[in-house]
């Protein structure tokens, strides 16, 4: 049995500038660039900014930005026949998880092999389109798996998506681009990640390589969190925060998240909560239901967020990593119940079993069922 199997998309470029390096990227595998996006992301002049590199350099470009936080597996079809018809040899994802989540599955579809029904199937093109991922968030947990998650058109539910392996060519992380976001959506990013980060320390299928990079992330979201509740308009945490995001996701190639976020990708897709404030809301439950099936991971994601458990026994001392939790979240103002989200208790229930169904929460450190995730949802309401 392999201990380390590792792919990584082609590029990754993190930074204040990022941006600066799409053309030359895009150049490399064509001239015809498909930008799928959101018309939010107009307001922020990031559309504009893109694509204006892009037609700088003498690129033909096309923009799709009719995506709602509404969207379904439908629309990936109606894009992807759009970038046929206009012979695209790149797709450019520009948007958060959502966005690139539909961007990817639009570059395999658009390939000619598969329609949208099949690559849902497990069908996979021979060679997808180019696809060049652009962030507008410091955050995506898919970053460097071969997948995507989306909103199915018949359930309203989540549904994950294997895609080709060599889809993604280059991952741009241009931290300029967070200091448009609210604080309060910069601090439920963080968390969000912390959510992500914790379930993959603790999955039974994590490794020595996502052990290492997540015992690196979790203090620097921790510093992260202190900074943006002790100085919101102090920018440079963002930054500290995109580096946490990809040592994450660079783990995330190796593991996948848990329940928590299995819930919080039902619950975007079931009433279009952000995922964010779920995950707010669940990561102390979550941590509170790892202490006792992984008590030594537990501690170390205690000690990795500065507390003091050198030499203690981790059956006895694996609770601290709840108070270290609680702690950070407590700094932020942030939903902290699902009873703050103007949802009925009864509603939220019933995406136990859609959260129960993905592969995630089968990946989990132990077998999560739909009861178990309602108990969850309850303890948190």
């Amino acid at each position: 049995m392999n201990e380390l199997s590792l792919r990584l998309p082609n590029n990754i470029v993190l930074g204040t500038d990022a941006l600066g390096d799409l053309t030359k990227i895009v150049k490399e595998y064509g001239t015809r660039a498909l930008i799928v996006s959101e018309s939010a992301l107009h307001d922020a002049h990031y559309i504009d900014r893109v694509s204006g590199l892009l037609r700088g350099e003498g690129l033909d470009v096309i923009i799709y930005d009719e995506l709602r936080s509404s969207s379904t597996t439908s629309v990936v079809d109606e894009i992807a026949a759009l970038a046929k018809a206009s012979r695209t040899s790149v797709v450019v994802g520009l948007g958060g998880m959502r966005v690139l989540s539909t961007a990817r599955c639009v570059a395999n579809v658009a390939a000619g092999d598969v329609n949208f029904q099949q690559l849902s199937a497990g069908q996979l093109p021979k060679n997808p389109v180019a696809y060049v991922e652009v962030a507008s968030s410091f955050r995506n947990h898919l970053m460097m798996r071969p997948e995507a998650i989306l909103r199915d058109a018949f359930t309203g539910g989540p549904v994950e998506v294997a895609i080709h392996p060599e889809t993604t060519r280059a991952v741009l992380i241009d931290t300029s681009f967070s200091q448009s976001l609210s604080n309060k959506y910069a601090m439920a990013a963080i968390v969000d990640t912390l959510l992500a980060s914790v379930e993959a320390y603790a999955s039974r299928r994590s490794t020595f390589f996502s052990d290492a990079l997540l015992e690196r992330a979790f203090p620097i979201l921790q510093e992260a969190a202190k900074s943006s509740a002790r100085n919101p308009a102090e920018l440079r945490y963002r930054h500290k925060a995109a580096q946490a995001s990809v040592l994450a996701a660079m783990a995330m190639s190796q593991v996948p998240q848990g329940a928590g976020g299995a819930l919080s990708n039902a619950m975007n897709a079931r009433f279009q909560l952000p995922k964010w404030w779920v995950a707010a809301i669940v990561l102390p439950h979550v941590v509170d239901n790892l202490i006792p099936v992984a008590p030594e991971k537990m501690v170390g994601y205690a000690k990795a967020l500065g507390e003091p458990v050198e030499g203690i026994i981790a059956q006895e001392e694996a609770h601290r990593a709840a108070r270290a939790t609680r702690k950070i979240v407590s700094q932020l103002d942030l939903p902290a119940r699902f009873r703050e989200l103007d949802v009925e208790l009864e509603d939220l229930l019933e995406t136990a079993e859609m959260a129960a169904s993905l592969a995630m929460v089968r990946n989990a450190t132990i077998p999560v069922s739909a009861t178990e995730l309602q108990t969850l949802i309850k303890t948190a309401y």
